[in-house]
């Protein structure tokens, strides 16, 4: 680098000097405290080329090119940055048109200058809303970075009214990205999707359609982990590569918040026998998620949401992730297994399950207590128990149905203590409850749930080792006293001085940490 007179390029690069970029940059000062006062010495300017390069390299271009003016010995290291990030989404709207504009002379002018060999990662955070399309400028510049085999790269191109960015074919065809992550693009029809290195592939608001989720499984060898956020368009996923091991689902909605040919009911079909971490999350409205053979599953995530509920949805999903030691799952689940007891009057039998880590999002009430009973008979190796109710996924709970309207094993007056938990706890060591799972209406009827939902799990979890009351939002219905009354009573339970009882806090200065 050193100090020379003329950057890579400068002389006949279309044009691109340094002059011209820096036209287009706020007129700003760089203040930068460079001089050490004790030596005097410009300890930042001694630092190796490559040092100061990988540096630069975790700033958006547009900071590190303004470097470039503090002197002779930092206007070029800014060429060899292989870490690229242009984004113009934290600026100043209120003149768009000239943002834009300077956005774009901007990485039209520098693009052309770097000289790094390889680029590693390339970002482009790009939002217009004019009427003009940019998909040509945009072309321009992911041609640049795909011709220095970018690894790792980040699309945002996201539109006002108007169509959303066409991926190339020079990028839907390419074998040197590694990771990708592109989001409010389209893929267009005609294309064939063919990442050969691709090991990491988030997609965010696109249509996809089967043949694209195909190519995806098939022409992606390497791939291992797919990320889709707020998809739509396709109704099967059949991952059979070993080497995939994560699959996250997040929210299923159209791009443009029109089903089309795809409105109304439909179901979704996902097979992969190799996948250990599946987490299907966000809104499933109007669909049938059906799992096929996921026997590789380590830890399974399945707090999504639904409008509608198919039938036997709750038990079927539970026997397709049988065989996760960690598991997760939405208030609804622990809703629909309670209504299954009251239609049928008796116990609901659900598959057995390996389960070792349980956590559930549910309300602690007398009814969610039936749904959760049912649910731990089923997970006889439970180790570690979580309930806690998150906001967003609830269900209001009938607390005005009369115990009398079924019949639990043949005892209308339900018991807690016999009935419930009886047989299910044997190997629970560890317990974690938010106090504020508890919905009812009324102080002392929600501190009353919460005691006996405790306490059954004191008496019936023969080795547990920890039960704990994790903190609680101001919204709770219980009271700081009422806590405290909860925590004593269950300190005074038979078998309760072996076991750690503990808050991780306090409510209006009340502290049960240590108790």
């Amino acid at each position: 680098m050193g100090d020379q007179d003329q950057s890579p390029g400068s002389s006949g690069d279309d044009g691109h000097s340094k002059g011209q970029i820096l036209e287009n940059l706020p007129q700003e000062k760089v203040n930068i405290e460079t001089e050490c006062e004790e030596t005097g010495i410009d300890w930042i300017s001694e630092l190796p080329d490559a040092l100061i390069v990988q540096i630069l390299s975790q700033m958006p271009i547009q900071d590190a090119f303004k470097t470039s003016i503090l002197s002779k010995r930092w206007q070029y290291p800014w060429t060899s940055i292989d870490n690229l990030i242009f984004d113009n989404r934290n600026t100043n709207w209120s003149d768009r048109e000239n943002v834009i504009n300077k956005f774009i002379s901007f990485t039209d002018n520098v693009l052309p200058l770097l000289c790094c060999s390889k680029i590693k990662k390339f970002c482009l955070y790009f939002r217009f809303c004019l009427v003009a399309s940019y998909s040509s400028k945009i072309d321009k510049w992911l041609e640049i970075a795909l011709k220095k085999k970018v690894e790792d790269l980040d699309l945002e191109i996201w539109y006002y009214d108007q169509n959303p960015y066409v991926l190339p074919q020079v990028l839907c065809n390419n074998s040197s990205i590694v990771k990708f992550n592109c989001e409010f693009c389209r893929i267009p029809e005609e294309c064939v999707l063919n990442w050969t290195s691709l090991k990491s592939l988030t997609l965010t608001y696109l249509f996809l359609r089967d043949e694209h989720v195909e190519q995806i499984v098939t022409n992606c060898p390497q791939l291992e982990s797919l990320k889709l956020c707020e998809f739509c368009g396709f109704h099967r996923l059949h991952i059979t590569s070993p080497k995939c091991r994560s699959l996250q689902l997040i929210d299923q909605a159209h791009p443009d918040g029109d089903w089309g040919p795809f409105g109304g009911d439909c179901s979704f079909e996902i097979v992969a026998p190799y996948i250990q971490h599946l987490k299907i999350s966000g809104h499933f409205d109007n669909v049938e998620i059906r799992l096929g053979d996921l026997s590789s599953l380590v830890h399974a995530d399945l707090t999504f949401s639904v409008d509608v509920v198919f039938d036997k949805t709750v038990a079927l999903l539970l026997a397709s992730v049988r065989c996760a030691n960690e598991l997760m799952i939405p208030c609804w689940f622990i809703e629909m297994i309670y209504v299954s007891v009251l239609e049928k009057k008796k116990d609901v039998p659900l598959l057995m399950l390996k389960c070792k880590q349980l956590t559930i999002n549910s309300w602690i009430s007398r009814n969610a207590i039936l749904g959760i009973g049912v649910l731990l008979k089923s997970t006889p190796y439970l180790e570690n128990l979580t309930i806690l109710h998150e906001e967003g996924d609830f269900f209001v709970w009938d607390e005005d149905l009369e115990d009398e309207e079924f019949d639990w094993s043949g005892d209308n007056s339900l018991s807690l203590h016999e009935n419930i938990f009886k047989g299910s706890l044997q190997n629970l060591k560890h317990v974690e409850v938010t106090s504020n799972c508890c919905s009812c209406q009324h102080k002392a009827d929600a501190t009353e749930r919460l005691s006996e939902f405790l306490k059954s799990l004191l008496e019936h979890a023969k080795n547990l080792e920890k039960l704990v009351i994790a903190p609680w939002h101001n919204g709770c219905n219980i009271s700081s006293a009422n806590i405290s009354k909860v925590f004593k009573n269950l300190l005074a339970f038979p078998g309760a001085s072996n076991i750690a009882v503990v808050s991780l806090g306090s409510v209006s200065g009340v502290d049960f940490s240590g108790e």
